[in-house]
């Protein structure tokens, strides 16, 4: 490999020249604005001379094909290339990871970092606020996460704002908690949540904790297309000052989130009960869920080879709890512990992941729509039990749910007469309505709508007003207050969740998700989206949908007579009791299906589940079919 500096400059020439075919012109056009940069360092320059010395036409490509632009929450890309240069590796060993982040317009490095948050101060300086401007900043344990936490926090400080600092990787849930709990004008955290290692990003959050609206995040967007490439931190300002967050923000935490427990009696039983194994892979919970158990006296274990904060996953098949591979060795560990409850957070531990154990059915992964049932179960069934002891009928119990999570939801709501309001998928949604309430209630303190439980199928949920974002740190202790009621009552786990099944019918749901990346990757996403709109697909068997509903070109309406926002979400419903989902990511470059089925509970659930998991295998199988189809075309 070559060193650093041993490409001469003097070749750019010739190997622009000999690129001309071989990259785009918006490519081409990027990368001769880019290498006339004046600030350009010695380790961008080199990298792209390495780049197209190597014909790494591709890599160039994905790299200079685009500036990065602002999404409905932020930015995420990639930090570390498909191929790293001499100049990036720097002095990293074969084994370690770049020492600098990837040189390129889309990626996300020193140079997009800075210009993002130059964007976000223009825009935040652009708004009636309270002066002077403050902005927490809080990071998880990617690569480079601590770097670019740092460059916004200097970037902010220089142009006049408080820059309020988390000093290691801490929970998004916990940043979220403490934007408004400091009286900030608004949030910034570092991580693209439970993407592989090469990626990280940027989440900009309101001043109540909530993620960026659509109008914010439009005028954040124009004011960082108006920030140069070329950008350096403004000098000449008054400048601002930055300060270090203390302990004191992570104890306010932990007691927002004890705050949720429903009955003391139910942890009281899980600590003679409950032994659990539980792996941050890497991430950040590991600074917030360790505390939290052994405040609450719960035994638990830590799976050890994932226990260090380290944003290259090793030793993970995947840092996603979506993914069952995510939690295999802390179930074998479990195993030979014989413990009976496993949990894992991703790494910004937003995120939770599950297995439980029964004598009778062994050892199984939670879903993400099991989890959530189980959690809105509990606490709708404690939360409608206290209201009938207290003889208590002020304001209305709401459970959230997304579009895209199970309908056992719905049903468990209305069991206990609770309002089930959906909404489009994200939390950003979900807080946006507690956001709602919260004006609800400033107007009527007597009608206010509170909330009971929010969940979604992507293993997110929420439980108090407090954090306006997903929680994997909550949903854990309340998990384990849940197993520690259900073994109050004599049941497992397991056995709850099948006692819901028998009680509201038997729900199966699966997601399948399909990258299209590259240059045509959008091209080819909106040509394949725009093709089910105008075709809808097959169900289970051929069967054809009776209904289908188009979220981006007709009017929806939620539970509480509110308009949803237009989405690119497509859903169609057939025949026994099945629906399939279609919806575009907002922040990756995929497009996901969510199949839906639901039947009476039979005697036999064990053979019941692999029925339905055989009809859902099927029946993705041919719609899988249809999309290499439709794309070929």
């Amino acid at each position: 490999m070559r060193s650093p500096g041993a490409f001469s400059t003097s070749s750019l020439p010739r190997l622009l020249a000999q690129a001309e075919d071989k990259l785009s012109p918006n490519c081409r056009a990027i990368l001769r604005d880019f290498l006339a940069l004046p600030n350009l360092s010695s380790i961008e320059r080199e990298s792209v001379i390495e780049l197209l010395s190597a014909q790494q036409w591709e890599e160039t490509e994905q790299r200079f094909g685009t500036t990065l632009f602002f999404g409905t929450g932020g930015i995420r890309s990639r930090t570390i290339g498909r191929f790293s240069t001499a100049a990036e590796r720097g002095d990293a060993g074969p084994s370690d990871p770049p020492r600098f982040p990837a040189v390129g317009s889309g990626m996300l490095n020193e140079r997009s970092v800075r210009r993002i948050s130059l964007g976000l101060g223009d825009y935040l300086l652009s708004v009636p606020a309270k002066r002077p401007i403050s902005v927490v900043i809080g990071y998880d344990t990617r690569l480079f996460s601590a770097l670019f936490a740092r460059i916004c926090a200097e970037t902010l400080q220089a142009l006049g704002f408080v820059a309020l600092l988390f000093p290691e990787e801490r929970p998004t849930p916990e940043l979220s908690f403490a934007i408004p709990r400091l009286s900030a004008n608004a949030g910034v955290m570092v991580t693209a949540s439970h993407n592989p290692p090469w990626d990280n990003g940027l989440k900009i959050y309101l001043c109540d904790g909530s993620q960026i609206t659509a109008e914010a995040a439009e005028g954040v967007s124009k004011a960082i297309a108006c920030i140069p490439l070329a950008a350096e931190i403004p000098e000449g300002h008054c400048p601002g000052t930055m300060h270090r967050l203390g302990d004191d923000c992570d104890q306010a935490y932990f007691e927002v989130v004890e705050s949720t427990i429903l009955e003391p009696s139910a942890i009281r039983k899980a600590r003679q009960s409950i032994q659990v194994v539980y792996t941050p892979l890497h991430g950040a919970g590991l600074r917030t869920l360790p505390p939290l158990l052994a405040r609450q006296g719960i035994s638990y274990s830590l799976v050890a080879d994932q226990s260090t904060p380290d944003g290259r996953f090793p030793g993970v098949s995947s840092a996603n709890p979506e993914d069952p591979r995510s939690l295999a060795e802390a179930i074998e560990q479990a195993k030979a512990e014989a413990a009976n409850l496993v949990l894992g957070t991703d790494p910004d531990a937003d995120r939770l992941g599950a297995a439980a154990h029964d004598p009778a059915a062994g050892w199984r992964i939670l879903t993400g729509n099991q989890i959530a049932a189980l959690l809105a179960f509990y606490r709708s069934e404690r939360a409608f039990a206290h209201r009938v002891e207290e003889g208590s009928n002020s304001g209305t119990p709401v459970l959230l749910k997304t579009l895209v999570t199970t309908d056992l939801l719905r049903s468990i709501a209305e069991a206990f007469g609770i309002r089930c309001v959906e909404t489009l998928t994200g939390f950003k949604y979900i807080a946006a309505k507690l956001r709602r309430y919260e004006g609800i209630a400033a107007r009527d303190p007597t009608n206010r709508p509170w909330l009971v439980f929010a969940g979604e199928e992507s293993h997110g949920s929420l439980s108090t007003e407090q954090v306006r974002e997903k929680d994997g740190n909550a949903a854990a202790l309340q998990l384990i207050e849940t197993a520690g009621w259900a073994a109050a009552q004599g049941m497992s786990l397991l056995g709850l969740l099948d006692f819901l099944y028998r009680r509201f019918g038997f729900f199966a749901e699966r997601l399948q998700t399909l990258t299209l990346e590259g240059v045509d990757g959008a091209e080819r996403r909106k040509r394949l989206f725009a093709s089910f709109r105008q075709d809808p697909p097959m169900g289970p068997g051929g069967s054809l949908a009776f209904d289908a509903e188009d979220f981006g070109r007709e009017d929806h309406w939620d539970a509480d007579g509110e308009l949803l926002p237009r989405e690119e979400f497509l859903r169609f419903s057939f025949p026994e009791g099945e629906r399939l989902a279609i919806r575009c990511s907002g922040t990756e470059p995929k497009i996901k299906f969510y199949l839906f089925h639901r039947t009476e509970a039979q005697d036999d659930l064990r053979s019941q589940e692999r029925r339905a998991e055989a009809r859902l295998s099927s029946w993705w199988q041919a719609v899988k079919a249809e999309v290499d189809r439709r794309l070929s075309q």
